[in-house]
């Protein structure tokens, strides 16, 4: 019996949509259930229900906790190193004096972001080398001794952290660049008149106004921190490092499923991850609108 076509003008807006539905449902929902349906399971080929013994043993796992830490670590360098660079960079490209070369600056910071991990990894891999690598010739002309960068756990961390400022410094600056272009121009010409001087117009004006955009920077530089797997799975020679030194919960957790077979294990670590992430996310978008509401 063919439709009325009032009753297919109703329904065809909800086929528009369906294949968006259809998509989400395939490809992140039955993931999803089925990744936290493993998590309580242990074996391979005979699966055993374990409840939740996977999560228990998580909570005391040692190791799981130093690649958290890592996670911190990292996170440090990138909010306090990365972005303050990044914020400098932008600021300075924003200056009416180098607006013709805004374009030239963004190519050259961006570059980096879209170079292949791997390759980065290698070519960084070569930098750092104790015997050969440039940057202790370099530090060699200044007198100091080498340096056994990704040899010693003291300096895996700080080594990551110049190659994520090398590589990611582009893109925060674009995102950056995109949050001062919002701010009107007559708010800082008042400033002006009215005798603020820049460091006065920074902190009471663009900063305030950057606050939405550095929201998502901060949660951005929080979730790639964390998420580090590429970078340093190639810089710790497919491994974890020295001492663990650059282990990350996503190394962590491929670690887990794909060189010990311990799917439920690994889907158990990948839940407690996101879980922690989501509570990291939610309260710094509390801080963030408390500061807001202060204002």
């Amino acid at each position: 019996m063919p439709f009325k076509s009032s009753t297919g003008l109703k329904i065809a807006p909800f086929l528009f949509i369906l294949p968006f539905f259809v998509h989400q449902a395939v490809f992140n929902l039955y993931p999803t259930i089925y990744g936290f349906w493993i998590s309580l399971y242990s074996g391979v080929s005979k699966l055993t229900f374990v409840w939740f013994q996977n999560y228990a043993y998580l909570l005391q796992d040692e190791r799981f906790w130093k690649s958290m830490g890592n996670g911190v670590k990292l996170t440090c360098g990138s909010l306090f190193i990365v972005l303050p660079i990044a914020l400098g960079v932008a600021l300075l490209i924003n200056q009416p004096f180098v607006e013709r070369r805004k374009g030239m600056f963004a190519t050259f910071f961006f570059t980096p972001n879209i170079t292949s991990a791997v390759a980065v990894a290698i070519v960084f891999s070569f930098i750092y080398n104790r015997e050969i690598g440039i940057l202790n010739s370099f530090l060699g002309l200044f007198g100091m001794e080498s340096i056994a960068w990704l040899e010693n756990p003291k300096w895996t961390i700080p080594a990551l952290i110049i190659m994520v400022t090398w590589r990611y410094l582009g893109i925060n600056i674009l995102y950056f660049l995109a949050g001062l272009q919002n701010i009107p121009y007559e708010l800082i010409e008042a400033a002006k008149i009215d005798g603020a001087n820049g460091i006065q117009r920074l902190w009471h004006i663009t900063l305030p106004l950057l606050r939405p955009i550095m929201t998502f920077i901060v949660f951005q530089a929080i979730i790639g921190s964390f998420s580090m797997f590429a970078e340093a799975y190639l810089l710790a020679n497919n491994g974890g490092g020295p001492n663990d030194s650059l282990l990350f919960p996503t190394m962590y957790m491929y670690e887990q499923a794909f060189r010990f077979q311990k799917f439920g294990y690994s889907s158990a670590i990948g839940y407690i991850f996101t879980l922690i992430l989501l509570i990291v996310g939610l309260i710094q978008i509390k801080l963030f609108q408390e500061q807001e509401s202060r204002r």
